[in-house]
């Protein structure tokens, strides 16, 4: 998370936990290792700032703000948002599911909540081989060779949620280039359980395979082929390259195996362009849609190897990787702005913590845990919320599958899967609640 751990520590207090607290390490209490835990309560409704334009007057900095306004479940996490992640990391896979209310006996359609882009026609060629805080593409395959596709966006339709004024024009690119996409199998969708809904993949990445559907992956080194740097701000988003050590002209599939080291971040957008449509980018030419919706379910495949560790300062990132969610306009604008205006964060747009390392020495740096940051129980700041003193094992030798699902029920549960979960193109209601019982933790949020 972009700031102290002072909100985390005082949730604890308030939920009268102290009792259990097992553990109290650099102002955090640890608890108990746990396979799953809920927030509920999550929504409120208000208002936040967030930057309409930002200009380098040549070395003179101007920002003008906007008001938007939230509301309902979830809110403002009901909003767009984005996937974060920080090294020490590998990635194998990760995939988005919204609600599917398509027919059985129709032709599948976008699923609820995820904006359709459609495709123009398609030319083929040969194709060789600092957090502390989807391409859904229809590809051609041939038996003995891969394609690219070259890909015309088009304008996606208007958000339905509350937008922002004075928003700036974003222009979308005229094209990019899928890097060695494959095609993936498709499987028959299942019936609608009495209890529930399915639910439809709406972006997927598969690192041994290198799939990528309704995704985009990017980081922050704007100037680097995409994006821009400025002296004012720095760098904006960029494209981020294969290997996910620089940025790139295009988007790119990341690279099977990819070690994400200390301090090296990426984050997880759809495939979707904005123009004009999801408020002020800093990097105009780099501005994509995030997951949108009151009910989003993602699952993300990953392990987090030890890393060194810096005795010399604790808050450095040193051994401490994560997996958190962040208002969209965050990234948009600035995930780590010098001033801290120059973002949302700090009046109450929005972030979620979802498996984090708070310390990078034994035994902390082997919990993973989870912080709720918004105005909720603190109205205009991004210091409310609150999370739980229990904590996810970290795995630094094995893979951790793991899901969390934001539902309008005003619940964001986050649950360890079994290995064997295989990310099919459809689940159900059922296999997301399937971990959901009484004695789960959970950690109600103040209103």
């Amino acid at each position: 998370m972009p700031f102290g751990k002072t909100v985390f520590l005082g949730a604890i207090l308030a939920m009268g936990r102290m009792s259990e607290a097992k553990q109290v390490i650099n102002n955090v209490w640890y608890c108990n290792e746990v396979t799953k835990m809920q927030y509920t309560n999550v929504g409120c409704s208000g208002t936040f700032k967030t930057p309409s334009i930002m200009s380098d007057n040549s070395g003179t900095c101007s920002v003008d703000y906007a008001e938007q306004s939230y509301d309902g479940p979830l809110a403002p996490l009901n909003e767009q948002i984005t996937f974060h992640l920080r090294g020490p990391l590998k990635l194998y896979n990760f995939a988005a599911y919204y609600i599917d209310n398509t027919p059985d006996d129709e032709e599948e359609e976008t699923p609820e909540g995820y904006q359709k882009r459609e495709e123009a026609p398609h030319k083929h060629r040969r194709f060789d081989h600092h957090h502390h805080h989807k391409r859904k593409l229809n590809v051609k395959t041939e038996v003995v060779e891969e394609v690219v596709t070259l890909t015309q966006y088009v304008d996606a339709p208007a958000p339905t949620t509350s937008s922002t004024s004075k928003v700036a024009k974003v222009v979308a690119p005229s094209a990019v280039v899928a890097n060695a996409y494959k095609a993936h199998g498709k499987s028959k969708k299942p019936k609608k359980p009495a209890d529930g809904d399915v639910w439809k993949r709406a972006g997927f990445y598969d690192s041994g395979k290198q799939i990528l559907e309704g995704v985009t992956f990017l980081n922050n080194k704007g100037g680097q082929g995409s994006g821009k740097w400025t002296s004012c701000f720095g760098n904006s988003l960029s494209h981020m390259s294969a290997d996910g050590k620089d940025g790139s002209a295009t988007p790119q599939i990341l690279a099977d195996d990819t070690l994400f080291g200390v301090n090296e971040e990426f984050s997880i957008w759809t495939n979707q362009t904005c123009d004009g449509t999801c408020g002020y980018a800093y990097g105009d030419d780099v501005c994509y849609r995030g997951w949108d919706g009151d009910n989003k379910v993602f699952v993300f495949k990953f392990t987090m190897p030890p890393a060194h560790t810096d005795d010399s300062n604790i808050y450095g990132n040193s051994n401490m990787p994560a997996i958190w969610s962040l208002n969209s306009l965050i990234g948009r604008t600035q995930q780590y702005p010098a001033d801290k205006n120059w973002s949302c964060w700090d009046s109450g747009c929005g972030e979620f913590d979802i498996w984090e390392v708070l310390y990078p020495q034994a035994p902390a740096c082997e919990y993973m845990t989870s912080t709720l940051h918004s105005a909720q129980g603190n109205p205009g700041t991004g210091k409310g919320g609150g999370g739980t003193c229990d904590y996810f094992k970290r795995p630094t030798d094995t893979t951790f599958t793991g899901m969390v699902s934001y539902l309008s029920d005003g619940t964001i549960t986050i649950q360890k899967l079994d290995d064997s979960f295989d990310f099919p193109e459809y689940i159900t209601t059922d296999i997301i609640k399937k971990g959901f019982s009484s004695d789960m933790p959970t950690f109600k949020v103040a209103s």
